[in-house]
């Protein structure tokens, strides 16, 4: 016979709720404190920091041998095929002499001068040409971010109460802090952030881009008789062309314009010739031979060229650390500009990239990506070093080198080192 169950007893209940609040209470205590989390990221992030400078010292460590052998390799390769090296040389020459005067036009945009634009355009091309992600891709003095150094030139900027070589100094060292965010963003891997933007993004961006080039050009239909130069004359001081007074100035301009798109238009079309000549340098040739010959000997008019236009001859570049005004609010101006241009510069120069890659239909690869920001960053550092205006890549160069068959870091590298010796 079995004993029947006894109910439990109300001293049995409290008994067991004090074991549970005290287990409770015991328990509360063994967690960890609010802020324990900080060592803890500390410590993430350090095993990241010596994971990455453990790669880097590899690399460093790797780099005479793999130098050596890729110069080798290299230099083979070119002995083997010296098509393709004739090809790469002469698509650099071509895309060199047409980052002249867009340069120079971006220089206008960004108010800075013009010898500013074209050494940024030498520095940003061989460094890239380099080290960038994607071989063939020109990088140069761009519009995108001619249009936001506008607003630390201009005398109603938030530098307005600088004198204009103390805004140029703020400039570049802006450059010089936008280059190394942006190397910090290749460390970051955030280049794959870009994939985020949808592909309706990038044909506004790129249409943007278009906008902004062809209003760079629009100073070409404007003319200026108060200066030697046209650099030197006030927007009050540049008329525009017009029929009624300038009538065989404007239609030859325009001739300009037209032949030369015919030209990039039919000319790869021609047998065997087009093939070995790139058309935009045919195109240029036919311009200078139209303009020096026919027009001014023929007609007895001229229309403006780039040497009438600015001064671009000058002394090599040459190392100068930014002097930077103190007081103010010039240092929250730097880094709030050095941000927005690193930005700006890293998501065109990937766009670009992409861009590149569809032409040449080549699988992207975010090493590409994070590799052309590194590379970016480094150009925009040293630009910043050498009283440069700094750029980023340049879709209607980058688009041309590769339509004149260039597939290697040849054509992007000699752009570079004809830019010097121009």
């Amino acid at each position: 016979m079995t004993e029947p169950e006894t109910a439990p007893s109300k001293t049995d209940s409290s008994f067991d709720n004090d074991a549970s609040e005290a287990e409770y209470i015991d328990d509360k205590s063994k967690r960890d404190p609010f802020f324990a989390f900080i060592p803890q990221v500390a410590n993430w992030g350090g095993t990241i920091v010596k994971n990455e400078v453990g790669v880097a010292s590899k690399g460093i460590a790797a780099f005479p041998s793999w130098s050596r052998d890729f110069l080798g390799e290299t230099f083979t390769y070119y002995k083997a095929n010296p098509r393709i090296l004739f090809d790469e040389i002469i698509s650099g020459f071509t895309v060199a002499i047409m980052q002249v005067p867009e340069s120079i036009a971006f220089s206008f945009v960004a108010g800075v001068p013009p010898l500013s634009g074209l050494q940024a355009t030498f520095w940003m091309a061989l460094i890239t040409g380099i080290f960038g992600g994607k071989p063939g891709m020109i990088s140069g003095a761009a519009g995108a971010l001619a249009v936001v150094v506008t607003k630390l030139t201009a005398d109603d900027g938030p530098l307005k109460d600088n004198t204009m070589a103390e805004r140029l100094n703020v400039l570049y060292m802006t450059m010089f802090i936008c280059g190394a965010m942006q190397i910090l963003m290749a460390w970051l891997r955030l280049a794959k952030v870009v994939r985020l933007i949808p592909e309706t993004g990038l044909i506004g961006f790129m249409n943007g881009l278009a906008i902004i080039i062809f209003m760079a050009q629009l100073p070409a239909f404007q003319y200026c008789d108060a200066q030697p130069l046209f650099i030197e004359c006030t927007l009050d001081e540049r008329k525009w062309l017009t029929f009624q007074d300038n009538t065989g100035e404007l239609i030859l301009s325009l001739v300009h314009v037209v032949i030369c798109m015919l030209i990039m238009k039919f000319f790869p079309k021609v047998p065997k010739v087009g093939k070995w000549i790139p058309a935009s340098l045919v195109s240029l040739l036919v311009g200078t031979f139209i303009e020096h010959i026919i027009f001014r000997q023929g007609f007895d008019i001229a229309t403006r060229t780039v040497e009438e236009t600015a001064p671009i001859s000058g002394s090599l570049p040459m190392f100068d650390w930014p002097s930077v005004p103190s007081g103010g609010n010039v240092w929250t101006v730097i880094i709030e500009y050095a941000a927005t241009l690193a930005v700006i510069g890293g998501v065109e120069s990937v766009l670009t990239l992409q861009a590149c890659n569809e032409i040449t239909d080549t699988v992207p690869k975010i090493s590409d990506s994070n590799q052309e920001l590194f590379a970016q960053g480094l150009a925009n550092l040293v630009c910043g070093l050498f009283r440069a205006m700094g750029g980023d890549a340049m879709i209607g160069q980058s688009t041309i080198n590769i339509m004149n068959g260039a597939r290697h870091r040849v054509s992007s590298t000699m752009s570079g080192v004809f830019m010097l010796l121009f």
